[in-house]
């Protein structure tokens, strides 16, 4: 089933699919509900998947984003509107991001969150050399109105493996045009998602369990980053993800899934008040 909830003005685009435990998947920058590969099909097994075109993007449109919380915000609308409550999170990269600011604001509607290498706090930890001459060709490019080649740099930068190469470069044609086709927005949840949001205090609070987890071939800084926000939360837990980078439902879909059905099967679903 397909459909659209409405937002604080903007109409946004999700697709529901299978019965049981709610599962809401919230993409990174660069992505929609159509590139979540084989993890959709195979999670809709063993509970209801809603996935969704977050504000600023493709189907549901508007203008990007420029603050965490509204797109926090507006994954609470769905999941209201659809009564798909309490729901297992799941979220990568900027979409980790918000699916642990869902449990920080809206833990009443929230049962557990997964989240794969949210980059928080990024930005207080000094790159390295190819980062640096990342962030300045993105910054050069998107001052020359080059968004969907700015885009491409993030992203081929954001998938790199440990040791070499990028997963980008393997991704299918159609999930590399999405990614150029909705640059600015992506652009916009890159500088969202590498700041100290939520705060170290928010996050002190959170109740609900949470999973942060990484990939085995990711480069060692974004497993500190990890780390970092998992001692930050007093109900998280660390999980590596063998196989897999950045992009972990590219690499390690299978083991991916794994970690999300065992979350499911821990967590018993509870009341909401």
């Amino acid at each position: 089933m397909m459909g659209s909830v409405r937002s604080d003005g903007c109409d946004l685009y999700y697709e529901d699919a299978g019965e049981g435990v709610p599962i809401l998947l919230i993409p990174p920058a660069g992505t929609t509900a159509s590139t979540w590969g084989v993890v959709t099909e195979e999670l809709a097994r063993i509970g209801r998947v809603i996935t969704y075109d977050r504000r600023g993007y493709a189907r549901t449109g508007g203008e990007p984003v420029r603050l965490v919380s509204r797109h926090t915000a507006d994954a609470a609308a769905i999941l209201e509107y659809l009564q798909a409550t309490p729901a297992v999170v799941v979220g990568t990269s900027a979409g980790a991001t918000i699916a642990i600011d869902l449990a920080v604001r809206r833990p009443d509607i929230v049962q557990a969150v997964i989240a794969h290498e949210a980059a928080w706090r990024a930005t207080h930890h000094l790159p390295n050399a190819s980062q640096l001459a990342a962030t300045a060709k993105i910054g050069w490019q998107a001052l020359r109105r080059r968004y969907g080649d700015a885009a491409e740099t993030l992203l081929r930068a954001a998938y790199a493996y440990r040791d070499g190469g990028t997963a980008w470069d393997a991704f299918p044609e159609e999930w590399r045009r999405i990614a150029r086709d909705n640059a600015r927005p992506a652009l916009l949840d890159f500088r969202n998602s590498i700041g100290s949001y939520p705060s170290a205090a928010d996050l002190a609070n959170v109740a609900v369990p949470v999973g942060c987890s990484y990939g085995a071939r990711s480069p060692n800084s974004i497993i500190r980053l990890t780390r970092s926000l998992a001692a930050a939360i007093p109900t998280a837990r660390t999980h590596r993800i063998e196989g897999a980078g950045h992009a972990v439902t590219f690499d390690a879909p299978s083991n991916f899934l794994q970690l999300i059905a065992d979350t499911i099967t821990s967590e018993r679903p509870r009341t909401v008040k």
